[in-house]
């Protein structure tokens, strides 16, 4: 199941998936308190996936960026002229965007900025939910599919070490992020039904700055940079498995804003 959350507001920094993630958890608030307790309150494979596209025509500024009490950069800030922003979620758990529409049809803002968080220039920014649409999803039935990328799929090793498409042990590693994901109780409760294939089709090597406050507090650094890959590939595996994948997202940190995927083929 998916949906489109179509958002107005007419600037937004390029640190934006940990605000994403705070909106979640405010629509889950007004909706399924308890449900929101059992997807943040420990750390838990999330069953979803999420993408923020902005307008073609956007324009790209540098502004400064209070991204908390103690932390201020200069980065990339996008302009909107339309004033509209279109979230794509997907997931496997009805209960999390049965809940999720429902609370975003109560909320119909979101404080993206808060009196000293996310701040640009000084000013505050808000979204408007203006509108939360169902989409059609594209049935698996087969062995393999080929994927499009919606947003960049992190594959990290045993040492949290970015693994590229175009690593030897990239299959490796995706097949064993998978098997643990698969095997957490809410997503499938058991491993993946034959070992997935990759084989890239037209891949890129995407770096990616992100935020989030473990991480601030832990490092003293305000941004993370996160390596990922991008693009058309084909992944063969039992349609069960490619089908969880669709709904989930793949690799790590899908429930961060990585790893969503379309079907093309």
């Amino acid at each position: 199941m998916r949906i489109r959350i179509l958002i107005k507001t007419n600037k937004i920094p390029i640190l934006y998936r940990h605000r994403v993630v705070s909106l979640f958890k405010e629509a889950l608030k007004k909706s399924d308190k308890d449900y929101k307790k059992f997807l943040y309150n420990g750390k838990i494979t999330k069953p979803f996936s999420f993408n923020l596209v902005l307008p073609p025509n956007r324009k790209s500024i540098k502004a400064n960026i209070q991204i908390d009490e103690n932390f201020g950069i200069e980065d990339t800030v996008f302009e909107i002229e339309e004033g509209y922003l279109s979230l794509f979620i997907s997931a496997l758990d009805y209960r999390f965007l049965i809940s999720l529409f429902n609370g975003l049809k109560r909320l119909h803002t979101f404080d993206f900025s808060s009196d000293k968080n996310m701040l640009v220039n000084g000013e505050k920014l808000v979204w408007e939910i203006k509108k939360v649409s169902p989409l059609n999803e594209r049935p698996i039935k087969s062995n393999t599919i080929i994927f499009k990328t919606n947003s960049p799929i992190i594959i990290e090793d045993e040492n949290d070490k970015p693994v590229l498409f175009s690593d030897e042990k990239f299959e490796y590693h995706l097949n064993e992020i998978t098997d643990r994901i698969l095997k957490s109780p809410h997503i499938k409760g058991k491993v993946l039904e034959q070992p997935l294939k990759f084989e890239p089709i037209k891949m890129n090597k995407q770096v990616i700055k992100h935020t989030l406050k473990a991480f601030r507090e832990k490092t003293g650094k305000p941004v993370m940079y996160l390596t990922g890959n991008s693009g058309i590939f084909k992944l063969s595996g039992h349609p069960k498995d490619l089908e969880i994948l669709y709904k989930i997202g793949i690799g790590n940190r899908t429930g961060q804003g990585f790893g969503m995927v379309e079907v093309l083929g």
